[in-house]
């Protein structure tokens, strides 16, 4: 199962923007910070619109405190009569897109709401006060508007609020909505056969190292390319993840393996090292990402013994089980059954010259 403590986790840092994290099922805890304790390259909220710090790019996380701002806006999103402080921060997208953003993870009763282009009082372009569907949040009443399309090149206001007095540390997320980049198994593809992943739900069938008990999908080899037609997702609030750990039985000699993946989602591969079991493993042996729709591969000689190809999300932005979106493909070329070589003796081979 994968809510018991993770054997491996790892944390991969993509570009100034993204991060991912692997190979474990749960989320990292969130680190708390003292109140009023800048995080993320120091970056907190502005005092007001003309001071709004600016989100350079998706995905953006940020911690901060509202205490000791000012009231400098109040929005209606249904309660009205706030007098809590607020900061602010400004975005700029590229392009048209959808965006989430969300509070859930703060530690008061927050409200959030967003003005395009200037501040237009008495009529937000979004607002969330309290939003039920927070999976577990520290305190209850937090905030999350779950869609809302932004267009390229304007400049959005995001107000991070709280209602009546209420103010405290806030945890802020936005990234971008899912993108659909549909994934088919081919004709000769062998399904995972994984029951769909939800919320509750327990993962006992090829969580690896990250279950009790260990359990890997142990792969056929094969003289030829095979591909496998799995599916993964997070779910419980982006707090887990199905991860999918194939068994490579490579324990004659040296391999050569390719491995490739194309999902419906923006995914994450590796190789990891099984030779000494799972209480020694570590780290990926090598690993790639890849953005919904686009193939990654990786191809290593592997040396003699046990590996495992790893798939799951990039990441913990919000790549929901059941929103009908989680397939992948995973291919695997150069995986062909073992043949041991026999000893021969020093009689033998001179034999073979008389």
């Amino acid at each position: 199962m994968k809510h018991v403590a993770i054997l491996v986790s790892l944390m991969l840092v993509i570009s100034a923007t993204a991060s991912a994290v692997g190979p474990g099922a749960v989320r990292p805890p969130k680190v708390e910070t003292p109140a009023g304790t800048p995080v993320y390259e120091g970056r907190v909220g502005g005092e007001d619109i003309p001071n709004a710090v600016v989100i350079p790019g998706t995905p953006f996380f940020d911690i901060g405190n509202t205490c000791g701002f000012l009231d400098d806006y109040d929005e209606v999103c249904p309660y009205t009569g706030s007098t809590s402080p607020d900061v602010v921060y400004s975005f700029t997208p590229e392009y048209d897109m959808c965006y989430i953003v969300m509070l859930c993870d703060s530690y008061y009763d927050t409200k959030v709401y967003i003005y395009e282009g200037e501040y237009t009082p008495g009529n937000p372009y979004d607002c969330n006060d309290d939003n039920d569907n927070c999976y577990l949040p520290p305190v209850p009443y937090t905030s999350w508007i779950n869609e809302v399309m932004m267009m390229g090149g304007e400049t959005y206001y995001i107000v991070v609020d709280g209602y009546g007095g209420d103010c405290g540390d806030y945890e802020l997320t936005l990234v971008e909505c899912m993108t659909h980049c549909p994934v088919e198994c081919p004709p000769d593809g062998i399904p995972e056969d994984e029951p769909p992943c939800h919320d509750g739900y327990v993962d006992s069938f090829n969580a690896g190292c990250s279950s009790i008990p260990i359990a890997f999908s142990e792969l056929e080899p094969s003289p030829e390319l095979f591909t496998m037609c799995g599916k993964s997702g997070n779910f419980d609030n982006n707090t887990m993840r199905d991860t999918d750990w194939y068994l490579l039985d490579l324990t004659c000699v040296q391999t050569t393996v390719t491995a490739c993946v194309v999902a419906e989602f923006p995914v994450m591969m590796g190789f990891i090292d099984l030779r000494d079991g799972c209480d020694n493993v570590s780290n990926f042996y090598s690993y790639v990402q890849a953005d919904c729709g686009q193939e990654a591969c990786l191809t290593e000689a592997l040396p003699p013994g046990e590996w495992v190809v790893w798939v799951s999300t990039n990441g913990w932005p919000d790549y929901n089980c059941d929103d009908g979106w989680n397939r992948y493909n995973l291919t695997i070329d150069g995986y062909e059954a073992c043949v041991p070589v026999e000893s021969t003796s020093w009689g033998t081979v001179k034999a073979l010259y008389r």
